[in-house]
């Protein structure tokens, strides 16, 4: 899977989207409530990670100036 990475671009990335349904499959993840709840709290987690990750290389690029 060289050069696939989905981190900036996707709202959840495929390495996140797999172990959910991998969850999904050995049922881990319980009802479909619990699975859309479980599946919501990646999306805003990921989102305030991108959001992070892009500060801080601004703020290296900014810094190097």
């Amino acid at each position: 899977m060289a050069n696939r990475s989905d981190f900036f671009d996707a709202k959840l990335p495929r390495s996140i989207k797999r172990m959910l349904i991998m969850g999904q499959v050995n049922g881990w993840t319980g009802d479909k409530h619990s699975r859309n709840a479980i599946k919501n709290q990646f999306i805003k987690a990921h989102a305030n990670h991108v959001g992070f990750k892009l500060k801080r290389q601004s703020a290296e690029i900014g810094g190097e100036e």
